[in-house]
């Protein structure tokens, strides 16, 4: 026999002799390789409880109504101002006042007039009374009595006139004390100190009775459901949630967005400011029904699921229809029966089939 062959024997002789030794290890290793440890979890029935639905709007917080308080005078400087930005003021408060030395030296003639016209008329009236007691008589001509009851009549109208003078003048004396139409907080201050002012000149502005509103937007689709008294929750810049009420929907959409606004009246807090951006949760109905907390969900591919516990303490991976989260809870829509065992947190960690051990059952 040749080398060449010798050797081809040699290396399938041993070959032969070491496979089912590899054989057996192969099989021990199967033998000893350890299961998978099984979780300890902490489980639930999902809670039944109720919720509110609603809508999500978003918009601008704005003064209730914000008065312009102005004057009819004119050419008078300012000569004195009272309140500034952020003040609060009573109905009627002083805010301001102009030059009035003019407009009092008017009425004082304008009153004096009056009371000369008031005089000649008492004269007037004497002159008529005596001149019709004297029409049986051939005293007086027919032509002079006619003119003293002519004359009675034209000093009557003289002193109507100048009580109308002296009213005007009364009025412009008036405005040169510009005063709070409405109690509430001045929020603009344009009157400054000598400052000559014009018909129309807008001094102040004033947040009327420091009310507060909500200007939520929302598509018209949505607008319908909205109703006057129903609940908003409102979020403002992380702040804590504020609670006011929807006063009216306004009763007309905007052309180009097709949405509409939602007035709501907020309460008065500090925390409140004129221009703040919010988003708010409109309350449109309540409805009952299971949830689970926030920590039982596995959000994945866009789906929610939950972790179920099986009479085997395997884990089932159950999807859910979930709803709006609500105080760390979620609305469970479709998915779940109310006798269900769930895992509380750590669903992450969690695959279909998984063995667990149950460390506790929490109740609702």
């Amino acid at each position: 026999m040749d080398n060449s062959r010798f050797w081809i024997w040699m290396t399938a002789i041993i070959l032969c002799a070491f496979s089912p030794i590899k054989t057996a290890f192969a099989d021990q290793t199967d033998i000893i390789r350890p299961e998978k440890t099984a979780l300890t979890v902490t489980t639930m029935s999902p809670k039944m409880m109720e919720w509110d639905n609603t809508l999500l709007a978003t918009g601008n917080i704005v003064a209730w109504q914000e008065a312009n308080v102005s004057t009819e005078a004119s050419g008078l400087s300012i000569t004195r101002v009272l309140v500034d930005v952020g003040d609060k003021v009573d109905k009627g408060q002083l805010l301001a006042e102009l030059q009035n030395h003019t407009l009092e030296s008017e009425l004082a003639q304008a009153s004096a007039e009056l009371v000369q016209a008031i005089a000649q008329r008492e004269e007037a009236r004497a002159d008529a009374e005596r001149a019709r007691k004297l029409q049986k008589s051939a005293a007086l001509s027919a032509q002079q009595i006619t003119q003293y009851l002519i004359t009675a009549k034209i000093a009557e109208a003289r002193v109507k006139a100048h009580e109308a003078k002296v009213s005007s003048a009364q009025f412009r004396l008036s405005q040169t004390q510009i005063v709070a139409p409405d109690a509430g907080t001045i929020t603009i201050r344009q009157a400054t100190l000598g400052h000559v002012v014009s018909p129309g000149d807008i001094l102040f502005k004033l947040n009327r009775q420091d009310r507060m509103e909500w200007r939520g937007e929302l598509p018209s689709n949505e607008l319908a459901q909205i109703q006057p008294g129903q609940k908003v929750k409102l979020s403002i810049n992380g702040q804590d949630v504020v609670t006011g009420q929807v006063r009216q929907v306004a009763p007309t959409v905007d052309q180009k967005t097709r949405n509409g606004l939602v007035y709501v009246d907020l309460p008065d807090a500090p925390s409140i400011r004129a221009g703040m951006f919010a988003s708010g949760n409109i309350t449109i109905s309540q409805r009952k029904g299971l949830a689970v907390p926030l920590s039982a969900l596995l959000l994945q591919d866009g789906a929610a699921f939950v972790s179920r516990v099986g009479p085997d303490n395997k884990i089932v991976q159950t999807k859910v229809t979930v709803g709006s989260q609500v105080d760390g809870w979620v609305p469970i829509l479709n998915g779940l029966q109310p006798e269900d065992s769930i895992v509380v947190s750590g669903v992450s960690f969690l695959s279909e089939g998984d063995s667990v051990r149950i460390a506790s059952h929490q109740a609702d």
